[in-house]
């Protein structure tokens, strides 16, 4: 019998751990429950005129190799991402590169899928989408014979950022959805408000059906005692001083799993200055730290699943509202700073009741895969 098939739909996959690492888990979710998935690569295409995109690549190519320019602008991204697609290669069963809505729709069509579904992450913000309706399924409006679920879908923020053609067209295009979750409590309201739909629920990003078991098997055995490790997405001089006075407070060693310099900076002198290293470093960080310092969502996930003394600063430009949810929920709003300036350092020394987290962790989890168990 041939097993069903079901596509995933979320946010470009390349740089961001976080992205990769909960695409991964929804894959997984999905055939543990005996179905076949693809992954879309869904990303923005080029819209300039042709003319313009091979004025753009002369210039590029003038100043890189004329003019010896040595700028963010003109680096290999594949090469600095090249361990993110290598895992991705490797655990990631993902489509050709889809560039527009009708490409889109064409593979679909094509793949005979049963289902897509929607999520996670952050794929309902639409400063962040390649195409916010295609979010919502724009392709397939016209098709019954296909399941359409979102899973733990996020708008990353308490606010809506829709104007009044995407809510328009959003609040129609979501009606066609046998099912949708979102991953924050405040994404309930926004449906309700705006998009004027009901019956929708709160679950967990993906990542957090799965255990640490489960992603120490991507990893292996510890190698090297990790001290303080800290995943931040924006630093700052601010973050840098804290995690530098943290350091000293705790007497730990600190240690990161981040390139030297984003791809938005110029103060690389060579390319190894910008390339990601491995994700399984990464997670491995969260796994064997003695505590952990974060602004990422995915890095606060982390740092509980691994049952972690952690500090998670608030990453307010990113959306607060991800981080106030979970933590919400699992009785851990102490752990968030929203101030490094004025921090009060002995909060360093508080303990997590990690046995009151866990069962917390786990009505959520159940609620979340009864939910999954629903449709799929």
């Amino acid at each position: 019998m041939q097993k069903r098939k079901i596509a995933i739909l979320t946010q470009p996959l390349k740089n961001n751990y976080g992205g990769i690492i909960q695409n991964y888990a929804m894959q997984k979710l999905l055939v543990d429950r005996g179905y076949n998935t693809v992954t879309i690569n869904r990303r923005k295409g080029d819209t300039r005129s042709k003319p313009i995109i091979l004025a753009s690549k002369f210039k590029a190519f003038f100043k890189k190799y004329v003019l010896q320019q040595k700028t963010p602008t003109y680096l290999d991204y594949d090469k600095i991402a090249e361990n993110n697609l290598r895992f991705i290669k490797k655990y990631i069963n993902w489509s050709p590169l889809i560039e527009s809505t009708d490409g889109l729709a064409d593979f679909i069509n094509k793949e005979n899928f049963n289902g897509v579904v929607v999520g996670s992450d952050q794929v309902w913000r639409p400063i962040y989408s390649p195409n916010i309706y295609n979010f919502f399924l724009d392709f397939l409006q016209n098709d019954k014979s296909i399941k359409k679920v979102a899973y733990a879908a996020s708008f990353g923020t308490e606010e809506w950022e829709y104007n009044e053609e995407q809510t328009n067209v959003c609040s129609k295009l979501i009606q066609q959805f046998q099912g949708v979750s979102v991953r924050e409590m405040s994404g309930i309201k926004l449906c309700h408000d705006n998009l004027n739909i009901g019956g929708v629920i709160a679950v967990l990003d993906p990542t957090m059906l799965l255990s640490a078991d489960d992603y120490s098997e991507l990893i292996g055995q510890r190698k090297k005692q990790i001290e303080l490790f800290t995943y931040v997405l924006d630093d700052s001089d601010e973050k840098n001083n804290f995690i530098k006075n943290c350091s000293i407070n705790l007497n730990l060693k600190h240690h990161t799993n981040q390139a030297k310099f984003k791809i938005t900076s110029s103060k690389g002198k060579k390319l190894e200055d910008y390339i990601i290293p491995p994700i399984e470093g990464w997670l491995q960080g969260f796994r064997d730290a003695e505590f952990v310092i974060t602004d990422s969502f995915h890095g606060t996930v982390f740092s509980i699943l691994n049952q972690k003394p952690f500090i998670t600063i608030v990453n307010k430009g990113r959306g607060a509202a991800r981080f106030e949810s979970i933590l919400t929920q699992l009785g851990l709003e102490d752990r968030l700073v929203y101030d490094v300036k004025n921090f009060d350092n002995s909060k360093l020394e508080y303990k997590i009741d990690y046995i009151s987290v866990n069962s917390k962790l786990n009505v959520l989890r159940k609620a979340s895969k009864d939910f999954l168990n629903n449709y799929f």
